[in-house]
């Protein structure tokens, strides 16, 4: 018995199978996305990553102390405070980028997707077993709000994803962008970092703001399970989870839960990790790592101590001058202070001369500038030479360097005549200008930690007549504050991937320096970076990309945008010895305390005896000496 389909229903098979096989002779589909070009180290046939333990059991709690506050559970939203842990452990992306390549990104909520031999169409066909934590499924309608959404309330994310005019749902499990930039070859990559949100709850509870005060249902591997605002924040394992076997996933996410505990004070955030209340402390001051350890449960064994080499994500990190202040504004000015700035003698006096001082705003990695540019490097630059300081063609940059603890009489010298230059004259111990306004700097800080370094830079410019008064405010007030551009100086610290592209606008481009919020903290608007972004967001493999990078980084440096702060080869870490970590650590990820464990039961406490046993045994035996 045969059946007709109606003329209808044959119209839209037709269409649906000409649209597949348009795609199909169009794209390419997918298993992984490479910025360069690169062949990925894991294929289809992978089972987890080789920085993992595949069977680490699933149990226990990492207890976290975390200084601030929040009074929002939504990430993204500019508008209140919230933890981005959140967004780490509660949030699903199309796709999850590698840690162990440059430029890789495979699967996670998408299964594939397809690129446009045009490059102006990406499209993520989504897994039907992706789930969020309600049960409910992940759909394109909550990939397309959820992306509506990030560049509506979040200006940097509307910077971030400029190249995208329109998305737009195939199906409930397929969605497409359209690029207005082809050339912009990171644009899969970036579009696979989006987190994707339970739209329907969001818009049933979220404020106009963007702020949302109830815990939501998660695609991601974690819950919120308890929300106590400005105290705890426990984030519960999803059972069961929908992704826990994807490649990407398999050997992570190995705690029942992970609590955060808020404190507004550093070392009462400490001392909290030293009874026990928190299990993982990481260690940013040289003369506490020296000082404050020597406690009986380190010399035990309880707490361990330890340094993990080479954090792989560089980043800048200075003093940023705030070039929205009149003052700051002559590059003479910004030169004259970074040279009255002695790192040497703070490093002697403070840090137990285990800083070295950064020279890029890349730190210490094929991505900094070196020796005289040339070659593509320099092709790149020579159109902008009448627009660049002169200093961009010659030598690297590079800090100056001070053997004793008082500035030479003759850079001090060098430093009054550039401030003179610039409308500033040393008067009666003052430095001052035609107006008779006095020069002043407030450093704004929140870190108490960070004071003896401000009073130590306090005391090298006083040679010259400027004040730097610290300003030390609430974590919250900090926040508002650097939102707000009100500041003269403030540190930062910007982690950078070995993989540059969009994100540098946001960063160092002219239109991120007016955006409240922005992470251009120094006001950077400089023609010649902002199209030299462009052209590293087009470049057409990873060395053009360097070449970009170095070029990019060689203008920074030498017009004196930051003082260039210092690095540690390695992360000072403490932890309560209950944790086992796999024997490897994935190249490009700084600290990849996602992969740990729980010990089993009981192994903790044969350490701590048999550590015990050791420290009594050494004693008897020096008291038989003795």
């Amino acid at each position: 018995m045969g059946f007709k389909l109606s003329r209808k229903i044959q119209q839209k098979i037709i269409v649906v199978l000409f649209s597949f096989l348009g795609a199909s002779l169009d794209a390419e589909l997918l298993t992984y996305f490479s910025v360069h070009n690169t062949a990925p180290k894991y294929d289809a046939n992978s089972q987890y990553f080789d920085h993992v333990n595949p069977n680490a059991p699933k149990k226990g709690t990492l207890k976290l102390a975390v200084i601030g506050t929040y009074d929002s559970l939504n990430p993204f939203a500019v508008m209140g405070t919230s933890p981005i842990h959140i967004a780490i452990f509660c949030f699903a992306k199309l796709l999850d980028e590698s840690q162990d390549e440059i430029g890789i990104s495979y699967p996670y909520v998408a299964k594939n997707l397809e690129i446009s031999s045009d490059k102006k169409t990406i499209t993520y066909h989504l897994r039907e077993e992706a789930m969020f934590s309600d049960d409910t499924p992940i759909t394109a309608e909550d990939v397309i709000w959820s992306f509506n959404f990030l560049i509506k309330i979040n200006p940097m994310m509307k910077q971030y994803y400029q190249d995208v005019s329109k998305v737009v749902e195939i199906d409930q499990h397929t969605v497409k962008f359209h690029s207005k930039n082809p050339g912009n070859k990171e644009l899969p990559r970036i579009l696979g970092q989006i987190y994707i949100y339970p739209s329907k709850f969001f818009k049933k509870h979220m404020n106009e703001s963007g702020v949302m005060t109830k815990p939501f249902p998660s695609s991601g591997p974690y819950k919120i399970s308890v929300a106590d605002f400005g105290r705890t924040l426990v984030f519960e394992r999803v059972k069961n989870w929908w992704g826990e076997k994807i490649p990407s996933n398999v050997g992570q996410y190995n705690f029942d839960t992970i609590e955060l505990q808020y404190f507004r004070d550093q070392n009462a955030a400490f001392q909290s990790f030293l009874a026990g209340n928190s299990n993982l402390w990481l260690e940013a001051s040289a003369n506490k790592w020296h000082t404050a350890y020597d406690i009986a449960a380190v010399k035990d064994g309880k707490i361990i101590k330890r340094i993990i080499p080479g954090s792989s994500i560089q980043a800048i990190k200075g003093f940023a001058f705030n070039l929205r202040r009149e003052k700051f504004q002559d590059i003479r000015v910004r030169k004259a202070i970074s040279m009255l700035f002695n790192f040497e003698s703070l490093n002697r006096s403070m840090f137990y001369n285990e800083y070295y001082r950064l020279n890029s705003y890349y730190g210490n990695s094929e991505l900094a500038h070196n020796d005289e540019p040339t070659g593509e490097e320099l092709n790149l630059l020579q159109p902008y030479k009448d627009k660049l300081p002169a200093e961009v063609f010659g030598p690297s940059f590079k800090n100056l360097v001070y053997k004793e603890d008082i500035l030479p009489r003759e850079i001090l010298q060098q430093a009054l005549d550039l401030l003179k230059e610039a409308g500033w004259k040393l008067k009666d111990q003052k430095l001052t200008n035609t107006k008779g306004e006095v020069f002043e700097i407030t450093f704004l800080y929140t870190d108490a930690i960070l004071e003896k370094v401000i009073l130590h830079m306090q005391r090298n410019l006083a040679v010259a007549g400027i004040e730097l008064k610290p300003r030390q405010v609430d974590a919250s007030t900090y926040t508002e504050m650097v939102d707000q551009f009100d500041f003269d100086m403030v540190m930062i610290g910007i982690a950078q991937d070995h993989s540059l592209g969009n994100e540098q606008r946001e960063y160092f481009g002219s239109k991120s320096a007016s955006v409240k919020g922005s992470k251009n903290l120094a006001g950077i608007k400089n023609t010649v970076v902002d199209e030299l972004i462009e052209i590293l967001i087009a470049a057409k493999d990873y060395q053009s990309m360097l070449n970009c990078a170095h070029a990019i980084d060689r203008v920074l440096c030498w017009n004196y945008y930051i003082i260039m702060n210092w690095d540690f080869v390695g992360l000072r870490t403490a932890y309560w010895n209950k944790f086992a970590m796999p024997k490897k650590s994935p190249k490009y990820s700084p600290f990849p305390v996602l992969t740990w464990w729980e010990k089993p039961d009981g192994q903790e406490q044969t350490i701590k005896q048999n550590q015990g046993m050791i420290h009594r045994i050494m004693r008897i035996i020096k008291g038989w000496v003795a």
